[in-house]
């Protein structure tokens, strides 16, 4: 027989306190509930309620929760009448019975909107480790601890932090900047107006996407096939091996840094530079392209695969390692400038804007024009 052991525990204290660097009123609870079968947290909070979650993981299966409303206001009467009207709740009466749920609850029309008062509340969350978690919030700032299985977090207008997932882990907000670590599994984060940044990421199946809009995007030390979007900003990527799979960096009007990369590479964006050290093409067709830029490049492998680089009016600077094997073609325009220094190469056709030739045996294929006047440095080391 099963036995399931609920405890919920609510200590109500009102005082007086300086919070969000004002007095304000506030009130303090805490509750638990313990149950064996649980795998799971689901998370509500009201959208016109400000938020700030903070979720870690221990060894004893239960939740604990702590939890402080508060409300700033004219007068105490009427800070505590808005505290009055919020509603913190735990149970698991979700339909199944392994995944309880955490409520806020806030009236549809609450008299702190459209005024110059306000209102919130302060959530610390204690849940078993590996946990599943399912929060949906708006006005919150989520931090979240580890570790935990599958993650979902949609939000709106706060900071999402996530530390220690393993699993599949889903984010979409709005005007909320991402930060993730130390994350194993799927992962699809898209926000926008915001930044996005994430280390130690192992990525699973499909491809990790990291979509923003008018936000930059950083990323280091990640495992797995990644397609990265943004507009308007900067991408910058570092120690990043996507294994046979293929590494998508797309942005407009924003710079793109990749050092110390392995797999198929696409890197697309316009009016801005493209900065490649220590680049592995390992296989696909890679293709780099930019306008009224500079594309420069430090390859050091290029096994058996193609390279298409184009630019506009800009310049082309590419350093090759000395036991790279391929076949050039470089076309400028009328006005451009074609140089080749540092590697012997076996001219196959030269004419006043075009070169083809033949580095060591050609297994690769390495293309490269561009439209306009513009020059194409060649360099080997």
């Amino acid at each position: 027989m099963k036995i399931t052991k609920i405890i919920l525990t609510t200590i109500l204290i009102f005082i007086y306190v300086p919070l969000f660097a004002n007095d304000s009123t506030m009130n303090t609870g805490s509750m638990i509930l313990e149950q064996e079968d649980m795998d799971a947290l689901i998370i509500k909070t009201p959208q016109n309620l400000r938020c700030d979650i903070k979720i870690k993981t221990h060894y004893e299966k239960k939740i604990l929760v702590d939890y402080q409303i508060w409300a700033k206001a004219k007068s105490s009467a009427q800070e505590k009448r808005f505290i009055d009207l919020i509603e913190v709740k735990l149970d698991n009466k979700t339909g199944q019975a392994n995944e309880p749920r955490l409520r806020v609850l806030a009236p549809t029309k609450a008299p702190w909107e459209g005024t110059d008062n306000s209102a919130g509340i302060k959530l610390n969350i204690t849940i078993p480790e590996d946990f599943k978690v399912y929060s949906h919030n708006s006005y919150s700032s989520v931090a979240m601890f580890g570790p935990f299985s599958d993650v979902e977090v949609f939000n709106e207008y706060g900071q999402i932090k996530i530390d220690n997932a393993a699993g599949d882990l889903v984010v979409k907000a709005s005007y909320s900047p991402v930060e993730l670590s130390n994350i194993e599994g799927s992962v699809s984060i898209e926000t926008r107006y915001a930044n996005i940044a994430g280390k130690n990421i192992n990525i699973s199946d499909s491809p990790g996407l990291f979509t923003t809009s008018h936000g930059s995007i950083t990323l280091n030390n990640i495992k797995g096939p990644i397609e990265v979007n943004t507009s308007q900003n900067f991408i910058k990527v570092s120690d990043i091996d996507a294994g046979d799979g293929s590494i998508v960096l797309s942005t407009s009007y924003g710079l793109i840094k990749a050092v110390n990369v392995s797999g198929e590479l696409v890197c697309e964006t316009n009016y801005d530079s493209v900065e490649l050290e220590n680049i592995h093409l390992t296989h696909g067709m890679n293709k780099i392209e930019t306008k009224y830029a500079p594309i420069i490049i430090s390859l050091d492998t290029i096994d058996e695969s193609q390279l298409l680089i184009n630019n506009a009016y800009s310049s082309i600077d590419v350093m090759l390692a000395s036991d790279i094997s391929a076949k050039l073609m470089l076309t400028v325009d009328e006005g451009g400038k074609i140089h080749t220094q540092g590697f012997p190469i076996k001219p196959l056709a030269v004419d006043k804007n075009r070169l083809v030739g033949i580095i060591g045996n050609g297994l690769s294929k390495m293309e490269i024009n561009i439209d306009g006047i513009g020059e194409i440095n060649i360099r080997g080391r």
